[in-house]
């Protein structure tokens, strides 16, 4: 583990949690490894009755699995859950893009135009972390653009299973060019306001999420013998 600056005593569990979430992000723990607390504890200078109210957070976020009398690791998104969950989430967001596109006022336009700015300073910045959650704000703010609570309510629900899941892998420097690529067109088709346009690309684009998580699990795995 690498040396870091300690976590004040005082800091809150959810500062902890913030730490730990980087450091999967950043790949730095990576998909199914154990969560070393005894290192964690000493690298933040910290005792386990934090660290553990932290790692309880990040379960229920889906981004650890906690495991009865040994520890918490990584979660893992299973094959199954991958072809299962995408073109769901895909078709809704595709839907949500189309109601967008009639409801959408000129200051959500703005706003989500500002979101997509910052996110591509994260992007060349390569800052997964903050990439992931700007990102994240503008597929939520096209869903709060389309005005129907029971569709954001199932996507919720649904996202909510791999939101974090899908952060934990090693994305690989093509497709995460590729997502960028893909928001750029996002951004242009909601700006024209072209609702069939605009929701094949968002299901192209959760699709090929999808494919990117896919590839990134393929990288990690060991080669046969």
């Amino acid at each position: 583990m690498n040396k870091g600056m300690p976590i004040s005593r005082t800091t809150l569990h959810s500062e902890i949690a913030d730490a730990i979430r980087e450091m999967i992000v950043s790949g730095e723990l990576e998909p199914g490894d154990r969560i070393p607390e005894k290192d964690l504890c000493e690298r933040f200078g910290i005792s386990r009755t934090p660290l553990r109210e932290a790692l309880k957070v990040l379960a229920t976020e889906g981004m650890l699995v906690l495991l009865p009398q040994r520890g918490a690791r990584v979660a893992m998104l299973t094959d199954e859950e991958l072809y299962e969950l995408f073109p769901i989430i895909a078709s809704l967001e595709g839907l949500a893009c189309e109601l967008a596109c009639e409801k959408i006022t000129d200051d959500e336009l703005i706003a989500i135009e500002q979101l997509h700015a910052a996110m591509l300073h994260t992007y060349q910045q390569q800052d997964k972390l903050e990439y992931a959650r700007l990102n994240r704000e503008i597929h939520l703010a096209l869903f709060a653009a389309a005005r129907n609570q029971s569709l954001l309510a199932l996507y919720r629900n649904l996202e909510q299973r791999i939101r974090n899941i899908r952060h934990t892998v090693r994305q690989l420097p093509g497709d995460w060019r590729l997502a960028m690529q893909e928001h750029e067109e996002i951004m242009i088709c909601l700006r024209a306001r072209e609702s069939a346009r605009l929701a094949q690309t968002m299901r192209q684009h959760v699709m090929s999420t999808a494919n990117a998580v896919r590839n990134a699990m393929n990288a990690s795995r060991p080669a046969a013998d």
